[in-house]
């Protein structure tokens, strides 16, 4: 028997995992703040510039569909 091998020593922590994990979260966390920024951003442009309805787009000869429809 070799008395070396014998020997319980407890396995290596590594320190490597919770690296990973600590950029797994600040990356789900950046996402997150990334998205909130552009949702409000969307919102704020599109309180601004609100969509013509049907009705005025249809007064101005603009029919939404590339200017196919000979009004010009």
């Amino acid at each position: 028997m070799d008395p070396h091998r014998e020997s319980s020593a407890p396995p290596p922590r590594y320190r490597w995992p919770w690296f990973v994990l600590g950029a797994v979260i600040l990356a789900v966390v950046l996402a997150v703040l990334w998205m909130a920024v552009a949702v409000r951003r969307t919102r704020a442009l599109r309180d601004t510039n609100p969509l013509p309805s049907s009705g005025e787009a249809g007064s101005r000869g603009e029919s939404g569909s590339g200017g196919t429809n000979g009004a010009r």
